[in-house]
């Protein structure tokens, strides 16, 4: 980190940086991306995920040929990635993925496409088809009606229900003498619903379910699908509540915290910053995430499951969520102020001015030490993942509002990478390390306590048991502290946009399609293209300050 008055650099150690970063990037693409080319990866042996629009062709087919009645001019499909997150994680959990994708994953998928196909001839009514993501064969299905409409179920005699299952499930290939009863009785929406038990397909403690839902003599759902024991989902239940807390304790409070303390001190250090600082960053941010925010329409509905939504409702939430983000925004840019003005009263410069002199080639050399101890961090992420697995039994699951399938422009997902690159970067270290050693003294816990704070912020994913997240968070944490506090807040932005930017580039990439690689690529070399472009610019206006051509001393990293 640079002192005040001095002329920017960055000295690094080229070679050391980078032999651990090539390290890193050989880790992981061994550890993390070859294995979903393999069996390893979920629906590996069924082939390329299909578009959205051939999922729909294929509901639709299925649809009118199934139901006679039905209106043949079904208004246009709306197709949501949905996924069994409770199935995915007990067969990770137990080891059992590989097996269930040779011998079940083709018949029964854990994700497919929730196809909403609307009958415009009966007011309300609705048929859920769920499409095979690889084959484009119907896995599953049901119709759902207003309740109103649903009076007939519940008035009718549920005797005979059972055998009926039986017999429908026979003419869809299952062999009756293998079905046993689990329960039998009416469900939400007026549904009488006959559970079966397929006694012939088991995987671990999982066996597969028929759920055959009726609406007075007329079978209106077929659901098979395996589910997970009563302990597993317990579990997961229990570990949810847990990650609830400590995301609103253990982050939501103590961020604000640190938001209400970064008011204060932006206006205790005026006199060492200027609340002309962190506007554009912050504005970045705000934008990135609101856009983000927008995109996240499929995601929301796919959430409230097979209840026919209304947009205004969804649009409703995601403004409230954007007035949230303009919030976050607001302390951010508190963040980005204050912390500027406490590390300049220390008389240290970690976040350059651009006026100052050599801040072009300084930019330019943080995104190269932001590439390289990214390359470490994507390395050292899976080894971490494999010690918590063999320590304390770590897996993670499927989680449907999290994925690219389910945003309205998958190409803009990766731009989310810089929105958490410059507001976590901002608020936790910026700031919260240059407030805690103000206040504790030492430099190991002030990086130490806000990364436990932003660790905490991370427990709503699915990994389990939650706590993992906050290990694996915290030991990367403090390397994110260790590249602000040796190469500045600069260096740190890119690290960390440059290891979520592969993150989400390659998740883009793994969907398939011409467009969404070359968009991956286009976000791989976003970060160095806005460095060269930095550096350009202040060359442009900075001629006689700073050369066009330099020679770098030999300690410097470029």
């Amino acid at each position: 980190m640079n002192r005040l008055g001095e002329r920017l650099s960055l000295r690094a150690d080229r070679r050391l940086l980078g032999i651990l970063a090539g390290i890193g990037l050989i880790v992981f693409l061994v550890l993390q991306v070859l294995p979903v080319f393999t069996n390893e990866s979920p629906g590996a042996e069924s082939g390329a995920v299909i578009s959205k629009e051939k999922a729909i062709d294929a509901a639709l087919s299925f649809t009118l040929t199934q139901w006679k009645d039905a209106d043949p001019e079904l208004a246009s499909g709306y197709a949501i990635y949905d996924t069994d997150k409770l199935l995915y994680g007990y067969l990770t959990a137990n080891r059992l993925l590989n097996d269930y994708n040779r011998k079940f994953e083709r018949e029964f998928p854990y994700d497919t496409y929730r196809v909403e196909l609307k009958d415009r001839s009966v007011k309300g009514k609705v048929y859920y088809v769920y499409v095979h993501m690889q084959t484009g064969k119907v896995a599953r299905w049901s119709i759902y009606t207003p309740p109103a409409a649903n009076k007939e179920g519940a008035a009718a005699d549920p005797d005979g229900r059972l055998e009926s299952a039986k017999q429908f499930a026979g003419q869809m290939g299952y062999q009756p003498e293998q079905l046993q009863e689990i329960s039998k009785g009416y469900a939400q929406n007026g549904l009488y619903t006959v559970v079966l038990q397929d006694m012939s397909r088991t995987i671990g403690q999982s066996g597969l379910e028929l759920r055959v839902q009726f609406r007075g003599p007329d079978i209106v759902g077929f659901k098979p699908a395996f589910t997970v024991p009563e302990s597993h989902a317990a579990y997961v239940e229990k570990q949810s509540r847990y990650a609830s807390w400590m995301t609103g304790i253990g982050y939501g409070l103590l961020t604000l915290a640190l938001a209400v303390l970064a008011v204060v001190y932006s206006a205790l250090t005026r006199s060492f910053t200027s609340f002309k600082r962190g506007i554009l960053l912050a504005a970045v941010y705000t934008a990135v995430n609101i856009i983000g925010t927008l995109n996240m329409f499929p995601a929301l509905k796919s959430m409230l499951g097979e209840t026919p939504t209304v947009d205004v409702a969804i649009y409703f939430g995601i403004i409230v969520q954007s007035l949230f983000t303009l919030a976050l925004g607001a302390s951010i840019y508190f963040s980005l102020v204050a912390g500027d003005g406490l590390w300049r009263k220390r008389g240290l410069n970690p976040w350059p001015r651009p006026r100052e002199a050599g801040y072009g080639d300084y930019t330019f050399r943080s995104m190269w030490i932001g590439y390289l101890t990214a390359f470490i961090l994507l390395g050292l992420q899976p080894v971490i993942f494999i010690g918590l697995s063999s320590g304390i039994g770590t897996w993670f699951t499927t989680d449907a509002s999290q994925s690219p399938y389910n945003m309205t422009y998958p190409w803009l997902f990766p731009l989310l990478a810089w929105g958490a690159g410059i507001g976590e970067e901002a608020v936790y270290r910026l700031f919260g390390i240059a407030i805690m050693k103000k206040l504790v003294r030492n430099t190991f816990l002030a990086c130490l306590i806000p990364t436990l704070i932003w660790a905490f912020g991370h427990t709503g994913y699915q990994v389990y048991p939650t706590y993992s997240r906050v290990i694996e968070l915290t030991i990367l944490g403090l390397i994110f502290s260790f590249i602000f506090l040796r190469y500045g807040f600069i260096a740190a932005v890119f690290a960390h946009v440059v290891f979520d930017s592969v993150l989400f580039a390659l998740n883009l990439m793994f969907m398939g399609g011409t467009g969404n690689i070359l968009w991956g690529i286009f976000y791989l070399i976003l970060p160095a293209l806005v460095a060269w472009i930095i550096r350009a610019l202040y060359r442009r206006r900075n001629t006689k300050e700073e050369p066009q051509v330099t020679t770098p001393p030999p300690e410097a990293l470029v």
